[in-house]
């Protein structure tokens, strides 16, 4: 099996190839990104490259890659709205495209949990039937939505496997995103009070996931969660911040304003994310994949945490020596 990844060098992809690196069926890695990736796998074969690029068809071609995994996303939110569209949602296009015109067998497409949105009126738990009501001004989210609404369209003409995996926040110690820097605020809002439920998955059962849809033929839509949750109040203080009442009348406006003029990364929009319950089921993937998770999401929280404080002692020992 000879498996295409883009996306390569992020801790996603990274994380996959030290999983097929040992898998004896997979034979070879051909994995592409933008950014410069020093690596020692043995299996990997690594192309910078931009995924919209025309040269990206004759790569997989050439190599006959059997399995596309599409991990490459910007996740980190950019200002440049236009921008980001055009990596994420043009980027997937570009995929799909090389995918049918060279044959590929199998598509791999990662999607998120968010696509479901955080609203107040979300049932206890989100399944893959639910409606992808995402968000109304997130540009991530909006993405992702287009993206899966691309694929029910190109699984319409598309002879081989199309799976979407959907996985929860993803949180480990090789984890450092936006949404995993929240943690290292000392005051946290409880955004109008409200102390929602939320769910992480460990990194490794996240790989572990991926390994398990690779080697089986499984199409259709999967969440892939953690096992259990975890009130947001208690995060916070699991984490050893404060956790502070906060009005959204106050909160949304600064946020605004300061993702406006530059001087924060986190939007305004994970307001929501932090203020309503968005808790997804795994029951699909753990009947039709056998997909159980090994850590919960206070032994994901707790692992990320532990390598967390460690690089920030680290930081801050540097910072106090300059």
């Amino acid at each position: 099996m000879i498996i295409g990844i883009t996306g390569a060098a992020g801790y996603f992809g990274r994380k996959i190839i030290e999983r097929m690196e040992n898998n004896e069926k997979c034979e070879k890695i051909i994995g592409i990104s933008r950014r410069k990736f020093v690596h020692y796998f043995e299996k990997l074969e690594y192309h910078q490259m931009d995924i919209r690029n025309k040269k990206l068809r004759d790569l997989f071609d050439k190599h006959d890659v059997d399995v596309i995994i599409h991990l490459a996303f910007v996740l980190n939110p950019i200002h440049d709205e236009k921008e980001m569209h055009e990596i994420n949602v043009g980027g997937a296009k570009s995929v799909l495209k090389v995918a049918k015109e060279i044959g590929v067998k199998k598509i791999i497409i990662t999607s998120s949990t968010m696509v479901y949105g955080a609203w107040p009126d979300n049932p206890e738990y989100l399944t893959e039937d639910s409606p992808m009501r995402g968000h109304p001004t997130y540009y991530y989210n909006r993405d992702k939505v287009e993206i899966e609404k691309l694929c029910g369209r190109f699984s319409m003409e598309y002879e081989g496997v199309l799976t979407i995996l959907r996985p929860c926040l993803v949180l480990g110690p090789s984890v450092d995103h936006f949404y995993s820097r929240l943690l290292n605020w000392p005051v946290l809002p409880l955004v109008d009070g409200k102390n929602p439920e939320m769910q992480f998955i460990h990194e490794d059962d996240l790989a572990r996931a991926y390994e398990i849809f690779i080697m089986k033929d499984l199409p259709g839509i999967f969440n892939i969660v953690g096992r259990g949750t975890m009130k947001w109040k208690e995060i916070i203080e699991t984490a050893g911040k404060r956790a502070v009442r906060m009005p959204s009348a106050i909160l949304q406006p600064l946020l605004s304003m300061l993702w406006h003029l530059r001087l924060t990364e986190f939007p305004p929009q994970i307001l929501d994310f932090i203020k309503y319950r968005w808790v997804a089921s795994g029951e699909k993937a753990a009947k039709e994949a056998g997909f159980i998770p090994e850590y919960t999401t206070r032994e994901t929280l707790e692992s990320f945490l532990m390598k967390n404080n460690a690089r920030n002692a680290q930081k801050a020992a540097v910072w106090a020596k300059a």
